[in-house]
């Protein structure tokens, strides 16, 4: 069991969000350590909606049969408004190239696709394509086919070599880059004047001070979303931010002291400074805070390379600026990067129209279509190229370097971000046990892990 966040290291005394106060969370920000920060693990990736158990599916592989088929059922998530249109027309667009071939398309809500894909799983209806932000517990049951067998040379070749590598497991890459986002602060310029705030905040203290003044004003200091909609990445930030990891080496370290400081202080924000929204823990990110940011509510938000679509599609007209994320005990700066996947599912016979199909989509002009609709930086080298100069994405692109993943290459990172999604807002209700919030998370990535 690791020890409470803070005793010996000047940081609130109890894992309990009971013991805090206004002098206890302006301990952490002071730079009272809570422990060594943890070393980093591997790379991973992933983001987006609820996770389902993958690690614990043990389904069976479908055997291959003679002959193929012509009818490829697609299943992905739904990023904007605009997402099924998109998969649809290429879908068309592929049918007319390729006589006799069949796309039929299914886009599900973030909330809810890892429930559905769950079922379809569990009862062996694979997708012949699946887009999802994880890939690796369904590659170690064998349900997954090696992606050098799904597209050319040259589309392999091209993607960048970082989102390739974190679509490995165990040697072997099984998910297709389909998109990257990096996050960022942004801040709400009219906000800020009024309160009399001349730049964004770049420690977690200044962040505090900043929130209050916007708070005073009249506006939601920050926007904190824990509910179940992508909470590991809001989560992430935080922890990284204040010198924290999902892992430490080849360990699992969710619950070290180090996080628990870092979920304190998220308690801190929302039950003694109070600067966030009503009930960050139940609040999810896109309707819940970033709507309210582009509606002008909201003085500052962790916001995605990503939102700038959204903004345009509500039609907002809010005038924000970009800054690093904020953070504490003298942590590098960084920013999350997240990456989603194309998967192709061993069904009888549907290889090669899987690889007509993928290889159509990864086609210069389709591929950069789907990026510039859904608002996601590229994960190949040509796009990049080909959109280095496109202001929507230059302000982003230039964070990869720095970007930090999470360790989804790991089977038991599925577990622990389910337990975490579900569980995590339960952390900032005021008197929370904090420690035994991470502790739930922690035992569900070890277990899965089988240690």
């Amino acid at each position: 069991m690791v020890a409470a966040a803070g005793c010996a290291a000047g940081g609130p005394s109890s894992s309990s969000a009971a013991a805090l106060d206004e002098a206890s969370c302006n301990q952490i920000t002071s730079g009272a350590s809570a422990g060594a920060p943890a070393s980093l693990g591997q790379p991973g990736s992933g983001g987006h909606g609820p996770q389902i158990e993958q690690a614990s599916l043990r389904t069976g592989t479908p055997k291959a049969a003679p002959g193929g088929t012509k009818t490829i059922n697609f299943v992905g998530g739904a990023y904007t408004g605009t997402t099924e249109a998109y998969w649809k027309d290429l879908a068309g667009k592929f049918q007319a190239a390729n006589p006799g071939y069949t796309v039929n398309v299914r886009i599900i809500d973030w909330n809810n696709i890892d429930q559905q894909v769950s079922t379809m799983i569990q009862t062996k209806q694979y997708p012949d394509v699946l887009n999802e932000n994880k890939f690796s517990g369904w590659a170690a049951n064998g349900l997954l086919q090696p992606a050098d067998s799904l597209v050319a040379p040259s589309v392999e070749n091209d993607f960048i070599p970082a989102f390739k590598q974190n679509s490995v497991y165990q040697g072997v890459q099984y998910g297709l880059p389909l998109i990257a986002s990096t996050r960022a602060l942004f801040y709400n310029k009219d906000i800020f004047a009024k309160a009399g705030i001349s730049s964004p905040p770049a420690t977690w203290a200044e962040l505090v001070a900043d929130a209050q003044k916007i708070k005073a004003a009249g506006h939601t200091g920050y926007g904190l979303p824990l509910g179940a909609e992508e909470n590991q990445g809001e989560w992430s930030m935080w922890m990284w931010s204040n010198g924290g990891d999902w892992k430490s080496g080849d360990q699992w370290a969710v619950d070290s002291p180090r996080n628990v400081q870092t979920l304190n202080f998220l308690n801190c924000l929302a039950n003694v400074y109070k600067v966030t929204q009503p009930n960050p823990g139940q609040t999810n990110r896109t309707d819940g805070v970033f709507r309210p940011f582009a509606n002008g509510q909201t003085g500052m938000i962790e916001g995605a390379s990503f939102a700038p679509s959204l903004f345009k599609q509500w039609n907002s007209t809010v005038d924000y600026g970009v800054a690093p994320i904020p953070v504490n005990n003298n942590t590098k700066q960084f920013t999350l990067g997240v990456q989603d996947y194309l998967m192709s599912f061993k069904n009888p016979g549907n290889s090669e129209a899987v690889s007509k199909f993928l290889n159509f989509f990864y086609q210069p002009d389709n591929y950069e279509r789907f990026l510039t609709s859904q608002g996601f930086l590229p994960t190949t080298q040509s796009a990049s190229t080909a959109l280095k100069d496109n202001p929507d994405f230059a302000p982003y692109v230039g964070l990869l370097p720095i970007a930090k993943f999470y360790p989804s290459s790991d089977p038991g990172f599925p577990k622990a971000q389910g337990t975490l999604e579900a569980q995590l807002g339960t952390a900032l209700t005021a008197g929370a046990d904090t420690k035994s919030v991470l502790d739930q998370i922690q035992a569900s990535a070890t277990q899965a892990n089988g240690s």
